[in-house]
């Protein structure tokens, strides 16, 4: 009995924890290096489940397992000809969140109250990052804050933009957000269409082009499920659109309107350039990588300790560096391994549009992993993760119930 309190208890400060790792998401607070305060909550979730004495599926162990072994073997190869950087060490952490966090969720996750609390947490968040791209800019434009033209997270070095993952996070969360919170948050057309031009206008702010790649994609999935009804869709799509920017027009100072910065931005987030430096510093990155490994037959790299460079600008540049094209194949194992075991379920009539957004969100996070490595960033991998493995325990829910007589969760019909 006190033992099954016991587990009780421990899965209590596991999701507690994990809700405080959401909360203080926008704070960008160092405390050791690259190890920010969600870590700290997240390190103690670990802690408090891995007491529980939870049975782990083999084959995400064997998977886990592998990466790390290579990861580690990777590292004791490059001792012999490379210098090693002990602070790439912080990686090993950074990885395990690619497998720790959906773990988390999806074992926190028991009843509909605790899913809808933390989708809810996500929103708030979520709203809250888009808010400050605009008091940023009011805070910066007006001498208050002195630093980057391109927005930062709350109280960071405002000096050093990191707008990149600001884009990517804002990109994916609306997508989770017309496609997942809005429906199980009841949120209605008005709502949901001030959403979108704030955070369309925000993901400009940032100066980013990946976030606005990954809405053209959004859009071109949107435009496919509805093909059939595209007239009546786009009509009143434009309609919303043109009545809210109308009223933003009368609301938002004409000063922050005519703002020299407000062109550059929207000039360097919303066009192409193959000359740009963003885009040629990703494939030198990429070329680096590759000749770094080419000694070990690009089968392995040279680890987080013995790699040249601590970021390589591009997701796939530095799995090479770190582990070579054996540690890039065992993620896309895990990857593949997420999406069956989100489709095993997906025969459940109610977990079918379930299914394809997990799918659909997966994939975006793929090619946002692909352009950046953001992934191995607490702030990006975090909400992204969460965002998927709330999706994926509402899927697993629904199943379970569906054998009890219990009217679905969130179906999305």
């Amino acid at each position: 009995m006190s033992n099954s309190i016991s587990i009780a208890s421990n899965y209590r400060v596991a999701y507690l924890t994990i809700c405080l790792s959401l909360i203080t998401l926008p704070l960008n607070i160092s405390l050791f290096g690259i190890v920010r305060l969600p870590d700290v909550f997240i390190i103690i979730s670990v802690i408090a489940l891995a007491s529980s004495k939870l049975k782990i599926k083999t084959v995400s162990v064997i998977i886990f397992s592998a990466f790390y072994i290579v990861l580690f073997f990777s590292d004791l190869l490059s001792l012999w000809h490379d210098d090693i950087r002990y602070t790439g060490i912080v990686f090993y952490y950074k990885y395990s969140l690619i497998f720790i966090i959906p773990y988390i969720v999806s074992h926190i996750i028991i009843n509909r109250k605790r899913l809808l609390f933390l989708v809810k947490i996500l929103y708030l968040v979520y709203l809250v990052l888009v808010i400050w791209v605009y008091i940023y800019y009011v805070l910066r434009v007006n001498g208050v804050i002195d630093g980057n033209p391109r927005v930062s997270y709350p109280l960071s070095d405002y000096g050093v933009s990191d707008a990149h993952v600001y884009s990517s996070y804002l990109s994916f969360t609306l997508v989770a957000y017309f496609d997942y919170f809005r429906k199980v948050l009841n949120h209605g057309k008005i709502h949901s269409s001030l959403v979108l031009v704030f955070t369309v206008a925000a993901i400009i702010l940032t100066g980013s082009k990946t976030g606005l790649l990954i809405l053209m994609i959004y859009s071109f999935v949107v435009v496919t499920r509805f093909r059939k009804y595209l007239n009546t869709t786009s009509i009143k799509f434009i309609i919303v659109i043109s009545l809210v920017v109308s009223i933003m027009s009368f609301i938002v100072p004409h000063k922050i309107l005519e703002e020299k910065e407000i062109e550059t931005l929207y000039m360097r987030s919303a066009t192409v350039n193959l000359n740009d430096t963003s885009i040629a510093s990703r494939y030198n990155y990429f070329i680096n990588a590759v000749d770094e490994i080419g000694a070990n037959f690009l089968l392995i790299g040279n680890g987080p300790t013995g790699a040249k460079q601590k970021w390589y600008d591009g997701g796939i540049s530095i799995i090479l560096a770190h582990s070579g094209l054996l540690g890039l194949f065992l993620l896309l194992s895990y990857i593949y391994m997420l999406f069956i075991n989100s489709k095993k379920y997906s025969y459940y009539r109610h977990n079918y549009r379930l299914h394809r957004v997990f799918t659909l969100l997966l994939f975006i996070y793929f090619i946002l992993s692909v352009i950046t490595e953001h992934y191995l960033i607490t702030r990006n991998i975090l909400p992204a993760a969460t965002v998927l493995s709330v999706i994926y325990a509402n899927i697993k829910l629904n199943y379970i119930e569906s054998s009890m007589n219990v009217q679905p969760l969130y179906s999305l019909k």
